[in-house]
């Protein structure tokens, strides 16, 4: 951390956003842990009776399974969404960024206007995808972009032969 610069005030702020957001943390691996300890004790205790009806010979294995979906586990899906939406945010950050240090180093032969709107749209995506799921089931996983790379190659190829 760098403090060149700084006052004694400026640094003691920065020290108390730095309490505050450690404290924060500490509150989420809280309620993550209590919530994952629960599941450990439902599946250890179905794990037992699993064992049980196994030695009885009365085991229903395809619908003991369905026991094991009924834990609500909220702390762990937030987080969990938290992560997911930091991982996509820098995802997108890296496209666009890759997109336009590509243009400004020559490797993109098309007018500054365009490429201008395709890294806002590509920017842009972050807010529309704040509240999806991963994967995406609206066909936004990549598999678009990679069929037309495909696609694009082959053509490309084509063209060299000619």
């Amino acid at each position: 951390m760098k403090t060149e610069g700084l006052t004694m005030n400026q640094l003691a702020e920065r020290n108390a956003e730095y309490v505050t957001t450690i404290s924060k943390l500490e509150q989420k691996i809280t309620e993550l842990a209590a919530e994952n300890s629960a599941i450990k004790v439902m599946n250890d205790c179905l794990s037992e009776e699993l064992r049980g009806y196994e030695s009885d010979g009365a085991f229903e294995g395809p619908r003991m399974h369905l026991i094991w979906w009924k834990a609500e586990i909220p702390a762990t899906d937030t987080f969990l969404a938290e992560v997911r939406a930091s991982a996509r945010n820098e995802g997108i950050n890296y496209a666009a960024s890759r997109l336009a240090a590509a243009f400004n180093h020559g490797f993109v032969d098309e007018p500054l206007a365009q490429v201008l709107d395709v890294v806002r749209m590509i920017l842009d995506t972050k807010e529309g995808l704040a509240n999806s799921t991963l994967p995406a089931a609206d066909g936004l996983s990549g598999e678009y972009a990679e069929k037309a790379i495909e696609e694009w190659a082959v053509q490309l190829r084509k063209g060299a032969a000619l």
